[in-house]
């Protein structure tokens, strides 16, 4: 025979979602509406980066999948982190050759800055200033070049406070 729960068990208020899984959540949503379907792989993937502080390589998503008892080759990992980047849902930063979630509401990682420390790996993204986007757009249209994604990275280590 089932327990009715009692009624404060059920009025009890919803614990805040993780930001690690607030990303799930949001990127399994983008990739539905740009017609991918939900694969264990895609999954496994998104929930290796969720978390993440540091860009990782390819290899490293693979080893933090294998680690969780998860199933996947390196190759699937390249296609589906290339399919994520696609949709604007993580960044490759080119100065650590790594990939880090795009965490940045309404698109806005398609105008973003990015601080890599240098001592720790730690990645923290920024939105581009609008003025500073319009300076690089007029830049680039006056060389006859249409930007679809302006991301600067900006490498350095944090400045210790006296």
């Amino acid at each position: 025979m089932k327990e009715r729960r009692s009624r404060e068990e059920t009025m009890q208020p919803s614990k805040p979602l993780s930001d690690a899984k607030v990303y799930e959540e949001h990127a399994l949503k983008e990739l539905r509406e740009a017609g991918y379907r939900i694969t264990m792989p895609r999954v496994q993937v998104i929930r290796a980066l969720a978390d993440t502080k540091v860009a990782l390589s390819a290899y490293a998503v693979h080893d933090k999948i294998m680690a969780a008892d998860g199933k996947i080759d390196v190759v699937s990992v390249y296609r589906i982190l290339s399919t994520l980047q696609e949709v604007g849902l993580i960044y490759h930063i080119g100065v650590v050759d790594g990939y880090f979630p795009c965490r940045l509401p309404d698109g806005a990682g398609k105008r973003s800055e990015l601080l890599v420390n240098e001592q720790t790996g730690d990645v923290k993204e920024l939105k581009l200033p609008e003025g500073v986007i319009t300076l690089i757009e007029a830049q680039a249209r006056e060389q006859g070049f249409e930007p679809s994604m302006i991301k600067v990275e900006i490498t350095g280590a944090l400045i210790s406070k006296k």
